[in-house]
C-alpha cells in the first residue's frame, strides 16, 4: 500500500539530520577540551580527550621534538661552532681592557706598562690559547650541558603544566577555519544522510 509524505514531512527529514549531523560535530569538537575536570554521571566518566591525555601528550611531544626537532646534538653544534669562539675571545679581549684598565687606575707605574704594544701581545697571545683551547673547553663545557639538560623531559613537562583554558584557546584560535569546517561538514553530511532517507521513504512508500 503507497503511502504519501507531505512536502513538509519530505523536507524537515534531511534538515534535521543536518542539524544533528552539525550539533553531534560541535560537541565532538569541544569535547576535546571539555570537561577539563572528569565528570561522573551514571556511572559514566566524562572528561576531555586534551586533558584526559595531557601527561601522555606531553611525553610524546618531548620525545618527538627532542628526536626530529631539538636535539642534544643541535646544542652541542651551536655551542661549539666557531662563533661561538669568535665571541668567546672578543669578551676575554674586553675583560683583558677592563682589567688593564683597573690596574692602572689603582697603580698608575703598573698601569704604564699595561698599554700600548705590551697589552696587544698579552691580548694576542691569551686569544691565541683561547683559540687552541677552546675546542677542549667546550668540549667539558657541553658535556656538562647534556647531562643536565634533558630536553625531552623538559618539554614535556612544560606541556604537562601549561594551563589548558590558554592551550584551548591557543588552538582554537590557530584552527578555527578547520575545526568550523569540520562541524559544517557534520551538517553536510547530515543533510546528505537525510536526502538518501527520504528517497528511500519515497521509493517504499
Amino acid at each position: 500500500m503507497s503511502q504519501h509524505y507531505s512536502l513538509w514531512a519530505l523536507i524537515s527529514v534531511p534538515v534535521i539530520a543536518a542539524l544533528i549531523g552539525y550539533i553531534t560535530n560541535y560537541i565532538a569538537v569541544r569535547m576535546l577540551f571539555r570537561p577539563h575536570k572528569a565528570v561522573r554521571i551514571g556511572g559514566i566518566t566524562f572528561q576531555g580527550l586534551v586533558p584526559r591525555r595531557q601527561k601522555q601528550i606531553a611525553a610524546s611531544l618531548g620525545a618527538m621534538i627532542e628526536r626530529d626537532l631539538f636535539s642534544q646534538e643541535d646544542i652541542h653544534a651551536a655551542l661549539s661552532g666557531a662563533e661561538t669562539a669568535q665571541e668567546a675571545t672578543a669578551f676575554l679581549s674586553e675583560q683583558i681592557d677592563a682589567f688593564a684598565h683597573k690596574i692602572g687606575a689603582q697603580n698608575p707605574m703598573v698601569g704604564m706598562f699595561l698599554q700600548g704594544p705590551l697589552l696587544e701581545q698579552i691580548k694576542q697571545t691569551l686569544a691565541g690559547q683561547m683559540a687552541e683551547r677552546f675546542p677542549e673547553f667546550m668540549e667539558r663545557v657541553v658535556a656538562g650541558v647534556e647531562h643536565r639538560l634533558d630536553v625531552s623531559e623538559i618539554v614535556a613537562r612544560k606541556i604537562e603544566a601549561f594551563d589548558l583554558s590558554k592551550l584551548e584557546s591557543l588552538i582554537y584560535e590557530i584552527s578555527s577555519r578547520e575545526l568550523k569546517t569540520i562541524e559544517v561538514l557534520g551538517g553536510v553530511l547530515g543533510f546528505v544522510v537525510g536526502l538518501v532517507q527520504v528517497g528511500i521513504m519515497v521509493v517504499a512508500g
